[in-house]
């Protein structure tokens, strides 16, 4: 019985990860095909509502705005080239539009405390932002939630957009700008849509496969072992 269900149990996993591996396969297709295309100015926010957000992933946005660098977020627990630091996130307020925008700015490195927080200077440009829109996806693994204070940058776990709507009365798209690579900023740009490659994926599948193997192997040879 143990056994049975320590197989059932890998095969689950090991299906579990071939699917991640053709979610990750399809969503990297659709990232590379869309970077091919051309910056496509918005002049209104109003062309952006809830219901765009997934028809807009990866799209090549101009949109027109200015920063309120003074409430600027810091997303932790961002890795660049083995070191630790934030994705700056930077609400935009669209031009001609209630609506606001956070605009990925890139990543910083954390620095020798987290008790002194990175300067978060002010951007340079006009109000032209060029970029590439992703929409976020909540992790099974998050735990907790996103508490904000008075006490600016804040630092928040993860993109909680419920707990970030709050912050401007419902007036946040569902959706962050990766500011374009090069567009004028002072953070580090190199944007990928999944953290994870699909073949780690594949790995861990032929893992759990060979976890079930193992498992009717040894369940074979100790009942072989019995009828002697």
């Amino acid at each position: 019985m143990l056994t049975a269900f320590g197989v059932i149990l890998f095969l689950s996993l090991g299906q579990w990860q071939l699917e991640r591996a053709a979610y990750k396969d399809e969503i990297q297709q659709k990232f590379e095909s869309k970077l091919k295309q051309n910056y496509q100015a918005l002049q209104s926010g109003d062309s952006l509502n809830d219901g765009d957000a997934n028809e807009l992933l990866f799209r090549k946005l101009t949109l027109e705005g200015r920063y309120d660098n003074a409430h600027s977020f810091l997303l932790d627990n961002q890795l660049h080239g083995g070191k630790a630091g934030y994705h700056v996130l930077t609400p935009l307020q669209l031009n001609d539009s209630d609506w606001i925008i956070l605009v990925n700015r890139g990543w910083v490195e954390i620095g020798a405390s987290r008790q002194r927080l990175p300067e978060i200077p002010q951007p340079r440009g006009g109000g032209r932002i060029s970029g590439i829109i992703s929409v976020p996806e909540r992790s099974v693994f998050q735990l907790g939630k996103v508490a904000l204070g008075d006490n600016w940058p804040q630092v928040i776990p993860f993109i909680d957009f419920d707990a970030l709507r709050q912050q401007y009365s419902n007036r946040l798209l569902p959706m962050i700008l990766w500011l374009a690579p090069e567009q004028e900023g002072s953070f580090v740009r190199v944007w990928k849509p999944v953290w994870m490659k699909p073949e780690k994926s594949r790995a861990y599948a032929t893992q759990w496969f060979a976890f079930a193997l193992i498992a009717c192997v040894l369940f074979i040879i100790l009942n072989l072992r019995k009828v002697e």
